[in-house]
């Protein structure tokens, strides 16, 4: 079952371009966007549901081809049967032989269906920016690439977000392409977008912002250790390469490096007949490079807040992954993050079908 993410805990910094009327201005300084949070939580959560499921899979264990010599007596019920008194001390009887039944077959290929709706708010310099978000997404996974117990996973990701503040709308569409590999509990992954955000509606008399678009590049890896009572514990390090353009990757406006690390927690129960996964995440993240506008001044004449190189910020996020069946499975997810001059929150919820 391809379920259960699904993060622990690694962040995939998966989005270029901002769409709140001051980091727009203030490009390419996200302090972690609206935008790169809607679309790194995503892909995060199908990951951990493809890692899980694959860490998780136990093949049958090796049988003997046959039950060795053994006596008869080792029968659980040879006293208490009453048929033969004897059958205990019968030690010179032939030993049974019992083929083993094959073991059942494994899926080679596992294919993922995503939905994922979104809301989040991010408070820079004292504007606040809504936004709001619907991520589809699907996923392939290649069972068995160098052994019985590696797979390597392929998603595409497609997401419209719509924003609002200031009196100024933009939308950003967002592609997005992962490949992440999985061996035992080590798993890595990396991870290329493009975003593309226009202005679609400025109040009157405050300054549209330039459209915008951006590139990034994001590999981390992780490693999930197994801890008793199906507790587990995945620490995980990254870093994202992003640079940012003008409108359709025109002019490049400056890029940025950051670089993440922290642990995702959980366990599994059962709530009735359902599989429950909570999960906590947590991780810290700075900027160690940046080129391209620090701060200046934003729509309406507001000031930016600037992210200096070397400010470290911190992530949360809380999430309960539901399996429903073999096949369906949905979450729940509340995050947040801060760092200078940003804070930002929101929750998400997704559906996801597997074949």
């Amino acid at each position: 079952m391809v379920l259960k993410s699904i993060w622990g805990s690694r962040q995939v910094k998966v989005a270029a371009a901002t769409v709140s009327a001051v980091t727009l201005i203030a490009s390419p300084v996200k302090a972690d966007s609206v935008t790169d949070r809607i679309i790194q939580n995503v892909i995060q959560n199908i990951l951990q549901d493809v890692r899980d499921q694959i860490q998780s899979r136990r093949l049958a264990p090796p049988t003997m081809p046959g039950r060795a010599m053994r006596f008869s007596g080792d029968d659980a019920n040879s006293f208490a049967s009453g048929d033969d008194p004897f059958s205990a001390l019968a030690y010179a009887k032939a030993p049974l032989y019992t083929k083993a039944p094959p073991p059942a077959p494994m899926p080679t290929y596992l294919y993922g269906v995503n939905l994922v709706g979104s809301a989040d708010y991010s408070r820079s310099a004292g504007i606040t920016t809504e936004s709001y978000g619907v991520t589809g997404a699907i996923d392939i996974t290649k069972i068995g690439v160098f052994s019985a117990y590696d797979a390597v996973t392929v998603i595409g990701t497609g997401s419209g977000i719509w924003s609002h503040s200031l009196g100024i709308d933009t939308s950003t569409a967002v592609g997005a392409g992962t490949i992440a590999y999985v061996n035992g509990g080590f798993s890595g992954d990396f991870t290329v977008d493009g975003t593309w955000t226009r202005t679609r509606l400025a109040a009157a008399g405050i300054a549209a912002p330039a459209d915008v678009s951006g590139v990034s590049y994001a590999p981390n890896v992780q490693y999930k250790f197994d801890l008793p009572n199906s507790w587990y514990i995945e620490p995980t390090v990254g870093v994202t390469y992003t640079e940012t353009y003008t409108a359709n990757f025109g002019t490049k406006t400056g890029d940025s490096t950051e670089v993440h690390g922290g642990a995702r927690f959980g366990f599994e129960t059962m709530w009735n007949t359902v599989r429950v996964q909570p999960s906590l995440t947590l991780a810290a993240f700075s900027i160690v490079s940046q080129t391209g506008v620090a701060g200046g001044v934003g729509a309406g004449g507001l000031p930016i807040a600037a992210t200096g190189t070397g400010d470290v910020g911190g992530r949360a996020s809380g999430k309960l992954n539901f399996l429903w069946t073999d096949k369906f499975s949905s979450f729940i997810e509340a995050h947040g993050s801060t760092i200078k001059g940003t804070d930002a929150y929101g929750t998400s919820g997704g559906l996801r079908w597997t074949f």
